[in-house]
């Protein structure tokens, strides 16, 4: 009996360190750390496999259509607002400039919703419970209202709601059900402070998500997307005016994908058969 205990317990710190492999772990993150200070449309990731692109930069008239010219800055401590955050490290801005037609900025309140933007690819074979963490910053023109998407076929885009946590004085999170100009679902407005006061210029760190959906885990087309939660009247600056269509932009910082590994076949397959084993010996030694 005593070697049977014995035996268990091993069984169990085998299950036990099994269990403690399958943690959550980064598929791919974006710190922009490893990226020159220049212009980049498809920063590489800093840790992991994927790939990151902006979105409706070179389609709307800002005032004329753009360039997509997206690229890593080093943020400073004046870049920041109401809030007082600032992040002084490598970050990604997205944005248009002037092309043949002159003046442009990408960013316009005449984009439908959800095609304004940065998306974010990975792979996620392997991997179940997927999570979403990222830093946002906007500027004073810049969007206010922005909404969390993700994809399980590369085309097929979902509402999912972004959590606060970190330094998000200031933000809100809102659920639209009622504006035809605003995304049906969940989003978050850096619009109006809550002693209300204009906005505008912060960094808020720390916005996650959880994707419930089981189709977004084991997924090879999985992606996300940041994008404009609002268009027409909707569309308004953090300064609580009308987007003026010639100036502002987003800023994005530590994005991370994450999920937990799912334990290798082979791992269990071999607890199945430790267990099995015991089991067989404990019946031998009663017999």
């Amino acid at each position: 009996m005593k070697k049977f205990r014995s035996s268990l317990i091993g069984l169990s710190a085998m299950i036990v360190a099994s269990t403690s492999a399958a943690q959550a772990a980064s598929i791919a993150g974006w710190t922009f750390e490893n990226d020159a200070v220049a212009v980049n449309n498809s920063p590489a990731p800093s840790t992991g496999t994927g790939t990151a692109g902006s979105i409706g930069m070179n389609i709307y008239p800002t005032p004329n259509v753009g360039v997509t010219t997206d690229d890593v800055v080093v943020g400073k401590s004046s870049d920041t607002g109401t809030n007082t955050v600032a992040d002084t490290t490598n970050t990604w801005r997205v944005r248009g400039q002037a092309g043949t037609n002159g003046a442009a900025n990408g960013w316009s309140s005449a984009a439908p919703v959800g095609t304004q933007g940065a998306q974010f690819a990975a792979s996620t074979v392997g991997y179940t419970t997927i999570n979403i963490s990222f830093d946002w910053y906007t500027t004073t023109q810049g969007e206010a209202n922005l909404q969390l998407q993700y994809t399980t076929d590369g085309s097929t885009w979902h509402n999912t709601p972004i959590t606060l946590s970190g330094s998000d004085a200031g933000l809100v999170v809102l659920s639209n059900s009622t504006s035809a100009n605003t995304v049906t679902g969940s989003y978050v407005s850096d619009n109006l402070l809550v002693n209300g006061s204009p906005a505008g210029q912060d960094w808020f760190t720390g916005l996650t998500a959880t994707i419930n959906d089981p189709n977004a885990a084991n997924n090879p087309n999985f992606a996300i997307e940041m994008v404009n939660a609002s268009t027409g009247a909707d569309d308004v600056s953090t300064a609580g005016t009308a987007l003026n269509n010639s100036s502002g932009n987003w800023r994005f910082d530590n994005v991370s994908i994450n999920g937990t590994a799912v334990p290798e076949p082979a791992c269990i397959s071999l607890l199945g058969m430790a267990g099995t084993a015991l089991l067989a010996r404990r019946r031998i030694s009663k017999a």
